[in-house]
């Protein structure tokens, strides 16, 4: 998982600057909280005349009592001697969690285990979101686990676990209560980059901790989840996990999970409208149901434009034989350029709008195949059948052999590599299998393209849409491509990697 924590900001002059914006308009915030006669409603922070304090100051006065502190205690058997996770110190696991409490033990002897985080009150009643990996240790291991809950009045409450999102890394908790304050679930897809947003929680232990900052960005991808961050400035440090990243009006827009551990004031958090989209499944206990094509993607970059004639969407690298797309009739080097008419121009986009559809929906995926548009049926299968094991690609065996006999290329001038048959003593020297079929890369000129995508040992199995088993039909494939760029199906040794590199020509 990506482990993402900007110089901090001179706080006392842009909170002066705020407030007296604030005040020379003639305007203050204040917050509200609604009589217990009422029907519940959350906590909120309205835009009204007369209040002196700032806002930031109004949105932590009015949402701190929302925020609550978790601790999740297990006790776990030790399997080896001594401390499995680098003898308590590991900075990762101290982010997530918290610093923990335990007492070395022999092995194979119960040990218990204390971490802690935070989350934030999102009914009257007791319901609580926070991160997936908060609380995921409570169902772990061959302990019993226990999760507990402290409320801003100190009070403490037994959590139950109603659902969990590993994916999006989101979970939600209930504790048996009445009457507590809540927070608002706001649109994260409508907010600013460059919006100020406030970040409580318990950082380090120190309970109620409350930042600001400004929402830095919108829309990133990390390894670490399915999905695409808020990323903020605000200071967020281990134990901060859980909690809300809220607007000035006092509303959720994200709950903070990852930072930056190679930086400073780069931080992450789920967009609360990822969250809205899943929460009847978290509320239900049912597993989040999110739709799969089965197909990887390549980002539609000028080589591929090139080659393809299209100007955007996402290219399919490969297609997973008896997949939903295989099933379809999508095949690799297909550009997708919309879903339901939605259009697409990358293949996150491509991964949010299939990801928010369920399994088993039908959805039209609108293509480019050589450049002619045609539209495909889909009928979605279940995300969490990705990467079944012992599947195989499309591209396996199908596939048009490339013609024969092409003579006279200079491959290196043209396009700064070289290729080779995969001769007994070449299978050799870059451990291919015997299995393997293709050419085989002996050489990259390091200043040209291709040393972006290509290294010595990667096996090329097909050029364009056709299979090549030697030079020959390699050389053949290449010349069809006219001096356009080579769109290449390549695979590493083992043959348990595979991509579509485009390598454009020399200029």
């Amino acid at each position: 998982m990506d482990r993402p924590s900007r110089p901090a900001l001179k706080q006392a002059f842009a909170l002066s600057a705020f407030a007296a914006a604030c005040l020379a308009g003639g305007m203050a915030l204040s917050f509200r909280w609604v009589a217990s006669a009422q029907e519940p409603r959350p906590v909120t922070v309205d835009v009204k005349n007369a209040e002196m304090l700032p806002p930031i100051a109004q949105v932590a006065q009015a949402l701190n009592p929302t925020v609550v502190a978790i601790t999740n205690t297990s006790f776990v058997r030790q399997r080896q001697g001594g401390d499995p996770f680098g003898g308590g110190n590991d900075p990762f696991f101290n982010f997530f969690f918290g610093p923990r409490q335990q007492g070395s033990a022999p092995q194979g002897v119960e040990q218990r285990e204390v971490s802690s985080g935070s989350g934030v009150l999102i009914s009257s009643d007791g319901e609580i979101l926070t991160n997936n990996h908060v609380i995921e240790s409570a169902q772990d291991g061959d302990g019993k686990p226990q999760i507990q809950v402290k409320l801003s009045d100190g009070r403490t409450f037994n959590g139950k676990i109603l659902g969990r999102d590993k994916e999006l890394d989101i979970a939600l908790v209930k504790i048996d209560a009445s009457a507590l304050p809540f927070a608002k679930l706001g649109d994260s897809d409508k907010a600013k980059v460059g919006e100020w947003v406030v970040a409580i929680g318990n950082p380090l232990g120190l309970e109620h901790t409350v930042t600001q900052g400004i929402i830095s960005a919108k829309g990133r991808r990390l390894d670490a989840g399915l999905g695409a961050y808020l990323q903020t400035d605000a200071a967020i440090n281990r134990g901060n996990s859980g909690g809300p990243l809220l607007n000035l009006k006092g509303e959720v827009l994200g709950i903070n999970t990852l930072i930056r551990a190679d930086g400073q004031n780069i931080g992450f958090a789920v967009p609360i409208s990822e969250v809205t989209r899943i929460l009847k499944y978290l509320r239900s206990g049912q597993p989040v149901s999110r739709g799969y094509l089965g197909i990887q993607l390549t980002q539609l970059n000028s080589a591929f434009q090139d080659a393809l004639g299209a100007k955007q969407g996402a290219v399919v690298s490969s297609v997973e034989r008896g997949a939903p797309a295989d099933k379809a009739g999508l095949q690799r080097l297909d550009v997708i350029t919309g879903v339901d008419g939605q259009s697409i121009s990358s293949p996150d986009e491509l991964v949010a709008a299939i990801s928010n559809r369920r399994a088993g929906e039908t959805v039209k995926l609108q293509i480019l195949r050589d450049g002619r548009a045609q539209t495909l049926t889909v009928k979605l299968g279940d995300r969490k059948d990705m990467n079944a094991p012992n599947s195989q690609d499309q591209d396996d065996s199908d596939g048009q052999p490339a013609p024969s006999g092409a003579q006279g290329l200079n491959l290196e001038k043209s396009y700064g590599f070289q290729v080779a048959d995969l001769s007994p003593a070449n299978r050799y020297s870059f451990g291919i299998g015997d299995g393997v079929r293709g050419v085989v890369v002996t050489s990259v000129s390091p200043r040209s393209e291709a040393a972006n995508s290509l290294a010595p040992g990667l096996v090329i199995t097909s050029v364009g849409r056709s299979t090549v088993s030697d030079t020959e039909s390699f050389n053949a494939a290449v010349k069809k491509a006219g001096g356009r760029a080579l769109l290449l199906y390549v695979q590493n040794a083992r043959g348990d990697q595979k991509a579509t590199v485009a390598v454009p020509p020399q200029r």
